[in-house]
Protein backbone atom coordinates (compact mmCIF):
# COMPACT_ATOMS: atom_id res chain seq x y z
CA UNK A 1 0.00 0.00 0.00
CA UNK A 2 1.43 3.15 -1.29
CA UNK A 3 1.70 5.69 1.69
CA UNK A 4 0.20 9.36 0.70
CA UNK A 5 3.27 10.93 0.55
CA UNK A 6 3.58 8.39 -2.36
CA UNK A 7 0.40 8.92 -4.08
CA UNK A 8 1.08 12.97 -3.52
CA UNK A 9 4.34 12.38 -5.86
CA UNK A 10 2.44 10.77 -8.11
CA UNK A 11 0.22 12.89 -8.48
CA UNK A 12 2.61 15.72 -8.81
CA UNK A 13 4.28 13.60 -11.48
CA UNK A 14 1.60 13.37 -13.76
CA UNK A 15 0.10 16.98 -13.67
CA UNK A 16 4.00 17.79 -14.68
CA UNK A 17 3.85 15.50 -17.34
CA UNK A 18 0.20 16.60 -18.19
CA UNK A 19 1.55 19.94 -18.50
CA UNK A 20 5.19 19.66 -20.12
CA UNK A 21 2.59 17.43 -23.17
CA UNK A 22 0.32 20.23 -23.32
CA UNK A 23 3.00 22.92 -23.85
CA UNK A 24 4.72 20.79 -26.22
CA UNK A 25 1.32 20.01 -28.12
CA UNK A 26 0.31 24.41 -28.30
CA UNK A 27 1.13 26.07 -31.39
CA UNK A 28 2.37 29.30 -30.52
CA UNK A 29 3.55 32.36 -32.89
CA UNK A 30 6.98 31.92 -33.31
CA UNK A 31 9.88 34.99 -32.11
CA UNK A 32 11.34 36.37 -35.12
CA UNK A 33 14.85 35.32 -34.20
CA UNK A 34 14.30 32.22 -33.59
CA UNK A 35 15.24 29.27 -36.06
CA UNK A 36 14.10 29.25 -39.27
CA UNK A 37 14.18 27.09 -42.44
CA UNK A 38 13.48 29.93 -44.99
CA UNK A 39 12.40 32.93 -46.06
CA UNK A 40 9.45 33.85 -48.41
CA UNK A 41 10.38 37.61 -50.57
CA UNK A 42 8.13 39.25 -52.56
CA UNK A 43 10.76 40.57 -55.42
CA UNK A 44 9.57 43.38 -57.02
CA UNK A 45 12.34 46.12 -56.62
CA UNK A 46 15.96 46.77 -56.04
CA UNK A 47 16.31 46.28 -52.41
CA UNK A 48 13.76 43.09 -52.17
CA UNK A 49 15.92 41.29 -54.85
CA UNK A 50 19.39 42.24 -53.31
CA UNK A 51 17.90 40.80 -49.59
CA UNK A 52 16.82 37.54 -51.81
CA UNK A 53 21.03 37.66 -53.57
CA UNK A 54 22.02 37.85 -49.85
CA UNK A 55 19.46 35.06 -48.15
CA UNK A 56 20.44 32.35 -51.03
CA UNK A 57 23.96 32.13 -49.39
CA UNK A 58 22.18 31.54 -45.92
CA UNK A 59 19.09 29.91 -46.58
CA UNK A 60 15.99 28.41 -48.86
CA UNK A 61 14.74 31.43 -50.67
CA UNK A 62 11.22 31.49 -51.58
CA UNK A 63 10.10 34.03 -54.56
CA UNK A 64 6.91 35.64 -55.10
CA UNK A 65 6.59 36.11 -59.03
CA UNK A 66 4.73 36.38 -62.14
CA UNK A 67 5.27 33.05 -64.16
CA UNK A 68 5.93 34.99 -67.06
CA UNK A 69 9.18 36.30 -65.41
CA UNK A 70 10.32 33.24 -64.01
CA UNK A 71 13.13 32.74 -66.70
CA UNK A 72 14.43 36.60 -66.71
CA UNK A 73 14.21 36.31 -62.46
CA UNK A 74 16.67 33.33 -63.20
CA UNK A 75 19.15 34.94 -65.30
CA UNK A 76 18.92 38.09 -63.15
CA UNK A 77 19.86 36.43 -59.87
CA UNK A 78 22.77 33.92 -61.60
CA UNK A 79 24.33 37.34 -62.99
CA UNK A 80 24.70 38.73 -59.70
CA UNK A 81 26.26 35.12 -58.07
CA UNK A 82 22.82 33.99 -56.25
CA UNK A 83 22.81 30.32 -55.05
CA UNK A 84 20.23 29.38 -57.99
CA UNK A 85 19.94 25.62 -55.41
CA UNK A 86 18.45 27.92 -52.70
CA UNK A 87 16.05 29.89 -54.56
CA UNK A 88 12.35 28.89 -55.37
CA UNK A 89 9.88 30.37 -57.40
CA UNK A 90 6.56 30.57 -56.36
CA UNK A 91 4.83 31.69 -59.84
CA UNK A 92 1.11 33.07 -60.39
CA UNK A 93 -0.67 34.17 -63.26
CA UNK A 94 -1.25 36.97 -61.56
CA UNK A 95 1.05 39.50 -59.44
CA UNK A 96 0.09 40.72 -56.11
CA UNK A 97 1.40 43.64 -54.97
CA UNK A 98 1.17 43.74 -51.42
CA UNK A 99 4.04 42.98 -48.95
CA UNK A 100 5.06 39.21 -48.46
CA UNK A 101 4.50 39.91 -44.58
CA UNK A 102 0.92 40.38 -44.75
CA UNK A 103 0.01 36.60 -46.35
CA UNK A 104 -0.28 33.85 -43.83
CA UNK A 105 1.11 33.67 -40.35
CA UNK A 106 3.80 30.39 -39.42
CA UNK A 107 2.93 29.10 -36.36
CA UNK A 108 5.32 26.24 -34.26
CA UNK A 109 4.75 24.04 -31.78
CA UNK A 110 7.91 22.10 -29.27
CA UNK A 111 7.35 19.12 -31.40
CA UNK A 112 8.34 20.57 -34.64
CA UNK A 113 5.27 20.57 -36.61
CA UNK A 114 3.93 23.76 -38.32
CA UNK A 115 0.70 25.14 -38.69
CA UNK A 116 -0.64 28.23 -40.76
CA UNK A 117 -2.99 30.98 -39.52
CA UNK A 118 -5.36 32.62 -41.93
CA UNK A 119 -6.39 35.98 -40.96
CA UNK A 120 -9.43 37.49 -42.97
CA UNK A 121 -8.27 40.13 -45.42
CA UNK A 122 -9.93 43.24 -46.31
CA UNK A 123 -6.73 44.81 -48.68
CA UNK A 124 -5.69 46.88 -45.39
CA UNK A 125 -9.28 48.46 -44.98
CA UNK A 126 -9.84 49.32 -48.58
CA UNK A 127 -12.97 47.60 -48.66
CA UNK A 128 -14.75 49.83 -46.70
CA UNK A 129 -13.87 52.36 -49.57
CA UNK A 130 -16.91 52.40 -52.51
CA UNK A 131 -14.68 54.07 -55.11
CA UNK A 132 -12.42 50.91 -54.98
CA UNK A 133 -15.35 48.63 -55.93
CA UNK A 134 -13.96 47.27 -59.05
CA UNK A 135 -10.39 47.27 -57.87
CA UNK A 136 -11.21 44.87 -54.76
CA UNK A 137 -12.89 42.66 -56.83
CA UNK A 138 -9.98 41.95 -58.58
CA UNK A 139 -8.14 42.38 -55.37
CA UNK A 140 -9.97 39.33 -53.98
CA UNK A 141 -9.23 36.97 -56.80
CA UNK A 142 -5.22 37.92 -56.55
CA UNK A 143 -5.71 37.45 -52.89
CA UNK A 144 -6.74 33.77 -53.16
CA UNK A 145 -4.25 33.17 -55.77
CA UNK A 146 -1.27 34.22 -53.30
CA UNK A 147 -2.85 32.13 -50.57
CA UNK A 148 -2.76 29.31 -52.65
CA UNK A 149 0.37 29.37 -53.71
CA UNK A 150 1.20 29.91 -50.24
CA UNK A 151 -0.62 26.45 -48.76
CA UNK A 152 1.00 24.86 -51.65
CA UNK A 153 4.34 25.79 -51.25
CA UNK A 154 3.73 25.11 -47.26
CA UNK A 155 1.08 22.59 -46.76
CA UNK A 156 0.66 22.79 -43.31
CA UNK A 157 -2.93 22.15 -41.31
CA UNK A 158 -4.53 26.22 -41.48
CA UNK A 159 -6.24 27.82 -38.77
CA UNK A 160 -8.99 30.35 -39.82
CA UNK A 161 -9.90 33.78 -37.97
CA UNK A 162 -13.02 35.47 -38.20
CA UNK A 163 -10.91 38.85 -37.50
CA UNK A 164 -9.20 40.34 -40.28
CA UNK A 165 -5.27 41.11 -39.48
CA UNK A 166 -2.01 41.98 -41.44
CA UNK A 167 1.43 40.17 -40.68
CA UNK A 168 2.89 43.61 -40.39
CA UNK A 169 0.34 44.86 -38.11
CA UNK A 170 1.25 41.77 -35.40
CA UNK A 171 4.62 41.72 -33.24
CA UNK A 172 5.30 39.13 -31.23
CA UNK A 173 8.05 38.46 -28.41
CA UNK A 174 7.28 35.03 -28.66
CA UNK A 175 6.61 33.96 -25.33
CA UNK A 176 2.63 34.69 -26.07
CA UNK A 177 2.84 38.53 -25.80
CA UNK A 178 1.56 40.59 -28.81
CA UNK A 179 1.38 44.25 -29.72
CA UNK A 180 -1.05 45.30 -31.60
CA UNK A 181 -2.45 48.71 -32.98
CA UNK A 182 -5.95 50.13 -32.27
CA UNK A 183 -5.86 52.83 -35.29
CA UNK A 184 -5.27 49.45 -37.38
CA UNK A 185 -7.80 46.76 -35.70
CA UNK A 186 -10.00 48.49 -34.86
CA UNK A 187 -10.58 50.31 -38.39
CA UNK A 188 -10.12 46.70 -39.86
CA UNK A 189 -12.92 45.25 -37.52
CA UNK A 190 -15.12 48.15 -37.20
CA UNK A 191 -18.17 45.91 -35.71
CA UNK A 192 -15.28 43.39 -33.70
CA UNK A 193 -14.71 45.36 -30.35
CA UNK A 194 -11.67 45.28 -28.74
CA UNK A 195 -12.35 42.84 -25.95
CA UNK A 196 -13.70 40.21 -29.07
CA UNK A 197 -10.09 40.65 -31.07
CA UNK A 198 -8.16 39.81 -27.91
CA UNK A 199 -10.59 36.11 -27.55
CA UNK A 200 -9.63 36.11 -31.04
CA UNK A 201 -5.85 36.23 -30.94
CA UNK A 202 -6.01 34.00 -27.72
CA UNK A 203 -7.51 31.78 -29.56
CA UNK A 204 -5.70 31.47 -33.00
CA UNK A 205 -2.15 32.58 -31.78
CA UNK A 206 -2.82 31.43 -28.26
CA UNK A 207 -1.61 34.68 -27.28
CA UNK A 208 -1.11 34.85 -23.76
CA UNK A 209 -0.88 38.44 -23.19
CA UNK A 210 -2.03 41.82 -26.13
CA UNK A 211 -0.76 44.99 -25.75
CA UNK A 212 -2.37 48.28 -27.17
CA UNK A 213 -0.86 50.81 -28.50
CA UNK A 214 -2.42 53.38 -30.13
CA UNK A 215 -1.12 55.00 -33.13
CA UNK A 216 1.64 54.52 -35.72
CA UNK A 217 3.99 57.18 -37.40
CA UNK A 218 2.49 59.72 -39.13
CA UNK A 219 4.00 58.81 -42.34
CA UNK A 220 2.11 56.26 -42.59
CA UNK A 221 -1.33 57.37 -42.90
CA UNK A 222 -4.16 55.37 -45.02
CA UNK A 223 -4.30 55.28 -48.45
CA UNK A 224 -2.67 56.63 -51.43
CA UNK A 225 -1.34 59.69 -51.76
CA UNK A 226 -3.43 61.08 -48.23
CA UNK A 227 -2.92 63.98 -46.70
CA UNK A 228 -0.78 64.04 -43.31
CA UNK A 229 -0.87 67.32 -42.35
CA UNK A 230 -0.33 71.29 -44.16
CA UNK A 231 0.80 70.11 -47.66
CA UNK A 232 2.28 67.02 -46.56
CA UNK A 233 1.22 63.65 -48.58
CA UNK A 234 1.90 59.54 -48.38
CA UNK A 235 0.89 56.39 -48.60
CA UNK A 236 0.20 53.40 -46.03
CA UNK A 237 -1.66 51.13 -44.25
CA UNK A 238 -2.96 53.40 -40.80
CA UNK A 239 0.17 52.57 -38.64
CA UNK A 240 1.18 48.85 -39.14
CA UNK A 241 3.14 48.16 -35.35
CA UNK A 242 6.68 46.89 -37.83
CA UNK A 243 7.11 50.79 -39.16
CA UNK A 244 7.91 51.82 -35.27
CA UNK A 245 7.64 49.23 -32.68
CA UNK A 246 9.88 46.20 -32.36
CA UNK A 247 11.27 43.49 -30.32
CA UNK A 248 15.07 42.83 -29.59
CA UNK A 249 14.58 39.68 -27.14
CA UNK A 250 11.19 38.75 -25.33
CA UNK A 251 11.63 41.85 -22.92
CA UNK A 252 13.72 44.72 -25.12
CA UNK A 253 11.90 46.78 -27.23
CA UNK A 254 13.03 49.16 -30.11
CA UNK A 255 10.23 52.29 -30.13
CA UNK A 256 10.53 54.92 -33.14
CA UNK A 257 10.87 58.09 -31.61
CA UNK A 258 12.03 61.78 -33.35
CA UNK A 259 13.70 64.08 -31.45
CA UNK A 260 11.99 67.32 -30.04
CA UNK A 261 14.41 70.10 -31.97
CA UNK A 262 13.71 67.88 -35.55
CA UNK A 263 10.20 67.76 -34.71
CA UNK A 264 9.91 71.61 -34.46
CA UNK A 265 11.34 71.64 -38.32
CA UNK A 266 9.28 68.72 -39.78
CA UNK A 267 5.08 69.18 -39.15
CA UNK A 268 5.20 64.81 -39.87
CA UNK A 269 8.05 63.95 -37.49
CA UNK A 270 6.30 66.37 -35.24
CA UNK A 271 2.86 64.54 -34.77
CA UNK A 272 5.10 60.94 -34.93
CA UNK A 273 6.90 62.42 -31.82
CA UNK A 274 3.35 63.20 -30.18
CA UNK A 275 2.05 59.26 -31.03
CA UNK A 276 5.21 58.03 -29.82
CA UNK A 277 4.97 59.67 -26.07
CA UNK A 278 1.78 57.88 -26.08
CA UNK A 279 2.75 54.81 -26.85
CA UNK A 280 5.65 55.15 -24.76
CA UNK A 281 3.62 55.54 -21.87
CA UNK A 282 1.25 52.47 -22.82
CA UNK A 283 5.13 50.20 -23.09
CA UNK A 284 6.62 51.70 -19.48
CA UNK A 285 3.22 50.69 -17.47
CA UNK A 286 2.90 46.93 -19.36
CA UNK A 287 4.54 43.99 -18.61
CA UNK A 288 5.00 40.93 -20.31
CA UNK A 289 3.03 37.35 -20.43
CA UNK A 290 4.76 36.76 -16.92
CA UNK A 291 3.56 40.35 -15.38
CA UNK A 292 7.99 41.26 -16.01
CA UNK A 293 8.28 45.04 -17.46
CA UNK A 294 10.40 46.33 -20.66
CA UNK A 295 13.29 47.94 -21.39
CA UNK A 296 12.35 50.52 -24.17
CA UNK A 297 15.06 51.56 -26.28
CA UNK A 298 14.42 54.93 -28.65
CA UNK A 299 15.44 54.73 -31.83
CA UNK A 300 16.21 57.62 -34.35
CA UNK A 301 14.06 58.50 -37.44
CA UNK A 302 15.49 58.71 -40.79
CA UNK A 303 16.54 61.62 -42.26
CA UNK A 304 14.36 61.91 -45.77
CA UNK A 305 14.68 64.24 -48.73
CA UNK A 306 10.72 64.54 -49.44
CA UNK A 307 9.81 64.35 -52.85
CA UNK A 308 8.70 67.77 -53.80
CA UNK A 309 6.09 68.97 -56.82
CA UNK A 310 3.87 70.78 -58.35
CA UNK A 311 0.49 68.79 -58.62
CA UNK A 312 0.09 68.26 -62.33
CA UNK A 313 -2.06 65.81 -64.49
CA UNK A 314 -0.54 65.59 -67.65
CA UNK A 315 3.20 65.68 -65.94
CA UNK A 316 5.89 63.56 -68.35
CA UNK A 317 6.45 61.44 -64.95
CA UNK A 318 3.92 58.71 -64.51
CA UNK A 319 4.65 58.96 -60.54
CA UNK A 320 3.56 62.41 -60.09
CA UNK A 321 1.01 62.02 -62.59
CA UNK A 322 -0.83 59.51 -60.72
CA UNK A 323 -0.83 61.01 -57.15
CA UNK A 324 -1.46 64.38 -58.83
CA UNK A 325 -4.68 62.67 -59.76
CA UNK A 326 -4.81 61.22 -56.51
CA UNK A 327 -4.52 63.99 -54.42
CA UNK A 328 -6.50 66.36 -56.71
CA UNK A 329 -9.68 64.08 -56.13
CA UNK A 330 -9.53 62.99 -52.65
CA UNK A 331 -8.57 66.80 -51.24
CA UNK A 332 -10.79 69.55 -52.66
CA UNK A 333 -8.38 71.83 -51.27
CA UNK A 334 -5.89 71.77 -53.53
CA UNK A 335 -5.43 72.95 -57.25
CA UNK A 336 -3.00 72.36 -60.65
CA UNK A 337 0.19 73.84 -59.65
CA UNK A 338 -0.12 73.44 -55.76
CA UNK A 339 3.67 72.56 -54.23
CA UNK A 340 3.23 69.33 -52.31
CA UNK A 341 5.35 67.20 -50.57
CA UNK A 342 5.28 63.48 -50.54
CA UNK A 343 6.55 61.41 -47.76
CA UNK A 344 7.61 57.71 -47.76
CA UNK A 345 7.11 55.40 -44.88
CA UNK A 346 10.44 55.53 -43.47
CA UNK A 347 12.11 53.95 -40.28
CA UNK A 348 15.15 52.22 -38.92
CA UNK A 349 12.68 49.62 -36.98
CA UNK A 350 11.28 48.29 -40.06
CA UNK A 351 13.98 45.40 -40.25
CA UNK A 352 14.20 41.92 -40.91
CA UNK A 353 16.25 39.46 -38.86
CA UNK A 354 17.73 35.66 -40.24
CA UNK A 355 19.88 32.87 -38.69
CA UNK A 356 22.53 35.05 -39.34
CA UNK A 357 21.62 38.35 -40.61
CA UNK A 358 19.62 41.52 -39.64
CA UNK A 359 18.58 43.57 -43.10
CA UNK A 360 18.26 47.53 -41.94
CA UNK A 361 17.42 50.71 -43.77
CA UNK A 362 20.11 53.17 -44.92
CA UNK A 363 19.32 56.10 -46.39
CA UNK A 364 23.12 57.89 -46.91
CA UNK A 365 24.25 57.97 -50.94
CA UNK A 366 26.91 59.89 -51.54
CA UNK A 367 26.82 63.61 -52.53
CA UNK A 368 24.01 63.67 -49.35
CA UNK A 369 24.36 64.86 -45.52
CA UNK A 370 26.92 63.48 -43.27
CA UNK A 371 23.89 63.44 -40.46
CA UNK A 372 22.17 60.86 -42.51
CA UNK A 373 24.95 59.17 -42.37
CA UNK A 374 25.52 59.31 -38.40
CA UNK A 375 21.58 58.31 -38.17
CA UNK A 376 22.44 55.31 -40.20
CA UNK A 377 25.54 54.35 -38.30
CA UNK A 378 23.67 55.08 -35.00
CA UNK A 379 20.55 52.97 -35.79
CA UNK A 380 22.72 50.28 -36.85
CA UNK A 381 24.81 50.48 -33.75
CA UNK A 382 21.90 49.77 -31.25
CA UNK A 383 20.62 46.60 -33.71
CA UNK A 384 24.07 45.15 -33.32
CA UNK A 385 24.15 45.63 -29.56
CA UNK A 386 21.66 43.21 -29.10
CA UNK A 387 22.29 40.56 -32.11
CA UNK A 388 25.87 40.38 -31.76
CA UNK A 389 26.61 36.90 -33.03
CA UNK A 390 24.17 38.46 -36.38
CA UNK A 391 25.62 40.42 -39.56
CA UNK A 392 24.03 44.15 -39.46
CA UNK A 393 23.49 44.41 -43.16
CA UNK A 394 21.91 47.98 -44.40
CA UNK A 395 20.46 48.10 -47.60
CA UNK A 396 18.27 51.56 -49.10
CA UNK A 397 14.68 51.04 -48.98
CA UNK A 398 13.16 53.80 -50.51
CA UNK A 399 11.46 52.66 -53.33
CA UNK A 400 9.76 50.18 -50.73
CA UNK A 401 9.23 53.19 -48.65
CA UNK A 402 7.27 55.35 -51.76
CA UNK A 403 5.35 52.37 -52.07
CA UNK A 404 4.42 52.82 -48.31
CA UNK A 405 6.78 49.94 -46.32
CA UNK A 406 9.86 48.67 -45.99
CA UNK A 407 12.34 45.59 -45.71
CA UNK A 408 10.15 43.69 -43.08
CA UNK A 409 7.14 44.42 -45.00
CA UNK A 410 8.52 41.87 -48.30
CA UNK A 411 9.81 39.56 -46.30
CA UNK A 412 8.46 36.54 -44.12
CA UNK A 413 10.38 33.80 -41.60
CA UNK A 414 9.83 30.37 -42.23
CA UNK A 415 10.42 28.35 -38.91
CA UNK A 416 12.33 25.29 -38.55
Amino acid sequence: MRSSNQLSLLLGLLILYSCQKESKDEFYLPAEWEAQSGVICGIDDSASFEMAVHLSKEMKVYCFILDSTENSFKKKFKNVGASLDSIYFLTSPTDFDYAARDGLLFMKNGNGEKQLANFQWNSYGWYFEPTYKDYLAQDKNKREEYTKQYKRAFPFPVVTSSLVNEGGAIETNGKGTIVQVESVNMHRNPDMSRERQETELKKVLNAKKIIWLKEGSADDPFGWGTLIVQNYFGIGVRGHVDEFCRFVNENTILLTFPDSSEAEEDPVKKITLERMKINYEILKNATDQNGKPFTIVKMPVPDIDYMTFALDTANKSEEIKFLSQQILYDQKNFSIGDTVHFVPASSYVNFFITNKTIFQAKYWTEGKSETIKAKDEKAKEILQQYFPDRTVIQINPIQMNYRGGGLHCWTMQVPK
